[in-house]
């Protein structure tokens, strides 16, 4: 019997040539990975890629028998809609595997998924920014680890992009100290919040940006009916390409939604949080109708129905390089606008949660109030808790009338049923009379209504409350929530 013993190199040289089209490679989507949080009691998805079109891959879980099967499609892309049981701190595993091809993932919670964006006041980390701090946040880096296995956290990576991509980095971690002083501080008060008051895992992603307007969360479909944004200029096209990537223009439209939004999409989220306004400060005429439009197209793509979307007033700062400083009262007036317009929208005040020295300080240092008022909305209306306070007094109407010292104008409010927290010393009010002259206020408190005149002002027609570009309040429904700032008039600017 002859051998030839060169035929086995032959034979390895071929098969090095021509692979096995059933070598699989595996890759989950984004957010789908070690120590990921799962919404409970619903079909999640999980979704990646293969490198074999059509293949068949298999999905198990630590908590069923249930075997899942999906087909790659012609990109190779497959996913599955997996059922998910009551909430439980307890860690499990998701298993996909194609033929030999198997990925693992661990230390999985089953809880509550809440996606936080905006710009750079929701960025901001728990350790502060340089010269910007976090109110006492040197102990809360060091509680955090109280939420260790209660609370994880995932940060998007910065991605502008011209056109929707389907993947981006974005990296779950478990809560530690050192985890958590990177975290967005906003989006850890409200995870560590909720975690407390549901006794459940929660998941907090924060996929933000600082500086970066409502237009460019937005899709490219709804941005091009803006008159003055340009989709097609060098600037706006070779965003992604910029190096460093964080000198790309903050200002541009859509390239943060389709590189930080629309790639994990997929992934199912119990609602949003946002804190943005302050890049659009200069418009307030358009701000309401734009983040209503952003809202309602975030909630169609995901495809969840009205998705809770709670988010932040623009707090008290000088805005010193607008000309008009009632610019920035617009603003917030057109924020409060907005949660009128959908429901499951919610506005958190923070004309209180300023010091009086932050004037020049567009990220004040009370993020734990921030993120525990957004808690509150959450608490009250996404997960009906009874008894829960999460609507701030709001201006109803007025009404002037004659008194012993002159007249007067009373103010009736929605949502101050207890009254409010004090009785003498209250600031913020302005009133003037058909001379559009505004004067300094007396303030008087009436059980739910309140009581605003000036020796001045003889015969009043408006009333202003907190209308400026910083102006601090003090004036608190019982509840200890804010008035929200307001005016009665619609004088030209």
């Amino acid at each position: 019997m002859k051998h030839f013993p060169f035929l086995g190199t032959i034979v390895l040289l071929l098969l090095l040539c021509f692979p096995s089209t059933s070598q699989a490679h595996i890759t989950c989507g984004p957010l789908v990975g070690n120590h990921m949080v799962l919404q409970q009691q619903t079909d999640v998805r999980l979704w990646g890629w293969t490198d074999n079109a059509g293949a068949t891959l298999t999905l198990r879980t630590s908590w069923s028998k249930t075997k899942f099967k999906a087909t790659a499609d012609a990109k190779g892309r497959w996913e599955f809609l997996v059922p998910t049981p009551a909430a439980s701190f307890e860690p499990q595993t998701v298993t996909i595997s194609e033929g030999k091809e198997k990925v693992v993932l661990t230390d999985v919670l089953i809880g509550e998924v809440w996606l936080a964006s905006g710009q750079s006041n929701m960025e901001m980390p728990l350790h502060g920014f340089e010269g910007c701090p976090v109110e006492n946040s040197a102990q809360h880096i060091m509680e955090s680890i109280r939420y260790k296995d209660r609370l994880h956290f995932c940060t998007v990576a910065f991605s502008p992009h011209p056109e929707e991509v389907d993947t981006v980095t974005a990296v779950w971690q478990n809560c530690t100290p050192q985890t958590a002083r990177d975290f967005c501080a906003a989006g850890y008060f409200f995870g560590a919040r909720l975690t407390e008051a549901l006794g459940c895992p929660v998941g907090v992603i924060n996929s933000s940006l600082g500086a970066t307007r409502v237009e460019g969360w937005t899709p490219k479909d709804i941005v091009s009916t803006y008159p003055g944004e340009n989709l097609q200029s060098d600037t706006y096209l070779n965003a992604h390409l910029v190096r460093p990537a964080y000198n790309v223009d903050r200002g541009l439209p859509c390239v943060f939604y389709n590189g930080m939004i629309h790639p994990i999409e997929p992934y199912t989220v119990k609602g949003f949080l946002w804190y943005q306004a302050e890049a659009n400060a200069h418009a307030p005429s358009t701000y309401a109708d734009r983040l209503v439009r952003m809202v309602r197209s975030w909630r169609e793509r995901w495809g969840l129905g009205d998705l809770p979307f709670y988010y932040v007033e623009i707090c008290p700062f000088d805005y010193y390089w607008l000309r008009d400083k009632a610019t920035v009262a617009l603003v917030r007036e057109a924020q409060y606008k907005a949660s009128e317009m959908l429901p499951h929208m919610g506005m958190v005040c923070t004309n209180d949660l300023v010091k009086d020295y932050e004037y020049w300080q567009i990220h004040p240092c009370m993020k734990k109030e921030v993120g525990d008022r957004l808690c509150l909305w959450a608490l009250g209306d996404a997960y009906g808790m009874e008894g829960i306070d999460y609507r701030y007094p709001v201006y109803r109407s007025m009404q002037v009338e004659d008194t012993e010292r002159g007249k007067q104008v009373r103010i009736s409010f929605d949502y101050a049923d207890d009254g409010f927290n004090r009785n003498v010393g209250i600031e913020g009010f302005e009133i003037c009379g058909p001379d559009s002259v505004w004067h300094k206020a007396s303030v008087g408190t009436s059980g739910r209504q309140i009581t605003v005149r000036s020796d001045e002002v003889k015969e009043p027609v408006a009333v202003r409350y907190a209308f400026k570009s910083f102006q601090l309040g003090n004036l608190k429904a019982n509840s200890g929530l804010p008035v929200i700032p307001f005016r009665t008039d619609n004088f030209p600017r």
